[in-house]
């Protein structure tokens, strides 16, 4: 298996929305959020968005504080941050603002269980007028829409939606060194309900069969009924 991220339909989605934040006009707010099941791929694109963007990444936790958000926002921006909360988001004001990096919150549905870290979200937003993305699950577009407050500043959101069969298919031809049937890639599409992580689990399989079958392609009848992966199919 080749690796590389490969543009399906919602990466594009992703990085135009992105951008239109990023270059908005003065009056116009710079936060986005990006959600969708589990699954579907939101980690790894908002990891090569980040790399791109040279952008600030945060993953919030269950045990997220304040303090451990500031500090672990401090941590990424090489700075030493001061014991006091609102020292430390002065200091991660000021360095954001000065290295111009947007910064992206992952897991963000932690963060409305301590209603202050969203009002902080949207704090270093406005005081560095940078865009702000938050990364969530499906639901959380909900939960934001009833902060009226962070919902106002949300210019941008991407529903990361299933692959289809065309994406399926640009999956296999970008990351598999052999040739899979038609019909077969037409199953796993169908197993996986379009969840990227099961493609790719289900593609690196058939490809690990077929090279230790020493074959260059592999039909329906080769692979026989295996697995494509663990879940929906035992």
């Amino acid at each position: 298996m080749r690796h590389k991220l490969v543009k399906v339909k919602n990466i594009i989605s992703l990085s135009s929305a992105f951008q239109e934040s990023k270059h908005s006009a003065a009056a116009v707010p710079r936060m986005g959020l990006l959600y969708g099941f589990t699954g579907i791929g939101k980690t790894t694109a908002t990891a090569w968005l980040v790399n791109k963007e040279n952008g600030i990444y945060v993953r919030a936790t269950a045990v997220w504080s304040l303090s451990a958000m500031l500090q672990d926002i401090s941590i990424e921006l090489s700075i030493d941050p001061p014991s006091l909360p609102a020292k430390m988001l002065t200091a991660v004001k000021e360095q954001i603002k000065l290295s111009r990096r947007p910064l992206f919150i992952d897991e963000a549905d932690y963060l409305f269980h301590h209603p202050k870290m969203l009002q902080v979200a949207r704090d270093i937003h406005d005081l560095t007028e940078l865009p702000v993305w938050l990364i969530g699950i499906d639901g959380v577009e909900k939960k934001i829409a009833n902060r009226k407050i962070v919902a106002g500043r949300i210019s941008q959101w991407v529903k990361f939606q299933p692959c289809d069969l065309e994406d399926t298919r640009l999956l296999a031809k970008e990351l598999c060194e052999i040739d899979i049937h038609e019909d077969l890639l037409v199953k796993l599409h169908e197993l996986s309900n379009g969840s990227i992580r099961l493609i790719t689990v289900g593609l690196s399989r058939v490809e690990a069969f077929t090279k230790a079958q020493r074959w260059q392609s592999i039909t329906p009848g080769q692979w026989s009924g295996r697995p494509f992966f663990l879940s929906r199919q035992m």
